[in-house]
């Protein structure tokens, strides 16, 4: 419709042969936002309860797409949060009075043996320094010495990591783990709801090419809808009107079969011609060069898209 107006205008232009000062109008259409909804992920269709035509509201169920893998992955970034958060609950409660208990139990048994094991080897060095025992039997009592020594230094070690706690280190990094945990459930969570699309605005279902069972790639455009608030016209403006109307204008705009104007205002006017390359035009070529100007239109949310549409230019 817009294709035919316009090349009806450009005829009109050339065949007249009039200068740029008679032509004192600009035509072309009503026209709506149009918001196209894409696929957030690849999945199959398995419900649309929409079709072409269609009067929706903003928040409207428009159509689901499969959510078995999505709340799958929903499911398992609940398991990791519940697990770093039991991790640090267990940090924060400190250490069991049986354990610290059973620690120190550890500590007394391996400082008795490793005192038995010290009085041994010092009546060892005395037999061996009168010649009633052997050089293997000092080494074999030295040996054992420092052995018990050794498990009495980690067993008093770990004691004292028992009884002083989790260090602030570690209580942050748990800290962190359960922060990351909530962002990526967070984040899975949205891409789950992503799946059932929705309204985003009051308006009409313009186009609707698949059906249920059909599988989509990311990205891939499911429907678009045609916003029922804030119609404007969208003209061809004539380059002789430029000097004439600025954005921000108020203006009046005509449609078959109203018989009042209807009240607008210049929201936007191209920088850039709608048609014919501005290069290597003479004078008369520029001058029929035309500039896609949006007008937004009050009180006019009942007219149809893509009614035809005259403005007067002052």
């Amino acid at each position: 419709m817009k294709m035919c107006l316009l090349l009806l205008f450009i005829g009109q232009l050339f065949l007249s042969g009039c200068d740029t000062q008679d032509i004192d109008y600009a035509m072309g259409t009503v026209e709506r936002d149009r918001i196209k909804l894409s696929s957030p992920a690849s999945e199959q269709i398995v419900d649309i309860k929409v079709h072409e035509g269609l009067v929706v509201h903003q928040g409207d169920i428009l159509l689901q797409l499969d959510t078995v893998r999505a709340n799958a992955l929903v499911s398992q970034r609940n398991a990791e949060l519940a697990q770093v958060s039991a991790a640090l609950s267990l940090l924060n409660a400190g250490t069991r009075v049986e354990q610290l208990n059973a620690a120190k139990a550890a500590l007394d048994a391996t400082r008795s043996d490793s005192k038995e094991a010290l009085h041994q080897y010092q009546r060892i060095i005395k037999l061996y320094k009168n010649h009633a025992v052997g050089t293997a039997d000092m080494d074999v009592a030295k040996a054992k010495r420092n052995s018990t020594k050794a498990k009495q230094n980690l067993a008093h070690a770990q004691w004292l990591e028992l009884k002083n706690g989790a260090r602030q280190q570690d209580l942050s990094q748990a800290r962190a783990r359960v922060d990351a945990a909530k962002s990526a459930l967070l984040w899975q969570q949205k891409t789950a709801e992503d799946l059932t699309i929705k309204a985003p605005v009051d308006g009409i279902i313009d186009s609707l090419p698949w059906y249920k069972g059909d599988r989509v790639i990311t990205g891939t455009e499911l429907m678009s809808v045609l916003a029922i608030a804030k119609p404007y016209a969208r003209v061809y403006l004539p380059a002789s009107a430029l000097m004439k109307v600025k954005v921000g204008d108020p203006i009046d705009v005509f449609a078959d079969g109203i018989n009042t104007p209807i009240k607008g205002r210049v929201r936007n006017i191209r920088s850039q011609p709608a048609y014919t390359p501005f290069y290597a035009l003479n004078e008369r070529d520029r001058a029929r060069l035309m500039y896609l100007t949006d007008i937004d239109l009050l009180q006019a949310e009942s007219l149809p898209t893509g009614l035809a549409v005259e403005v007067h230019i002052p």
